[in-house]
């Protein structure tokens, strides 16, 4: 299984470093969204995140940004998932939370499904379907390579995903806490070393 980062929707001092540890650490993408920052701002976060690991950078909705830099791809807004025209090629993605969504964008390469289990990050928000119907879904391929498991993906939920059948998954709740408000970034990183283990076997 390969395990993804959602970073964080504001850029904090630390970022570059611990971006970088995670890249260093095996994680397949990290999905870079900065709704509260100005885009100058993350050109500028970008610049200082070493060229090596800009091929496993998603940007969501930030399309301009594929321009200044070499990056995995995009993450689109269902609302608005009509990706840019580019020379070169790149990644699209979405977020869905019915599987009649999933079927509708199998086109693209990346397609984030969830809450599979209760989220971490945004209370309330709970799964629509059981581990039952989404091993169904495994068996009839609707969810296969493209799909990423979110929502709830912590220590304990990464072996049932892994049961279910999903192959990706992305964390952020359960990877980011109360970081980087408290700055203990010795503990980022063990929580970080356990869900990549548990996620990769390694």
């Amino acid at each position: 299984m390969k395990l993804g980062v959602i970073c964080l929707d504001y850029i904090f001092p630390t970022e570059v470093e611990v971006l970088s540890y995670f890249f260093e650490k095996g994680i397949e993408f990290a999905v870079v969204r900065k709704s509260q920052n100005l885009e100058r701002d993350i050109i500028s976060l970008l610049n200082d995140i070493p060229q090596e690991y800009h091929n496993r950078i998603i940007v969501q909705n930030r399309f301009s940004l594929l321009k200044h830099f070499e990056l995995n791809g995009i993450l689109l807004s269902k609302k608005k998932p009509k990706a840019p025209v580019l020379e070169r090629r790149f990644t699209k993605g979405v977020s869905c939370s019915r599987l009649e969504d999933v079927m509708k964008y199998q086109n693209f390469q990346n397609i984030f499904f969830g809450p599979v289990f209760n989220s971490i990050s945004k209370e309330n928000l709970v799964p629509t379907l059981g581990e039952t119907a989404l091993m169904e879904a495994k068996a009839k391929n609707i969810i296969n390579e493209k799909i990423i498991a979110v929502g709830g993906i912590n220590e304990e939920t990464i072996p049932k995903a892994r049961m279910i059948g999903f192959e990706r998954v992305a964390v952020l709740g359960s990877l980011w806490k109360n970081y980087p408000k408290d700055n203990d970034k010795e503990a980022l990183y063990a929580r970080f070393d356990k869900l990549i283990e548990l996620a990769t076997g390694s």
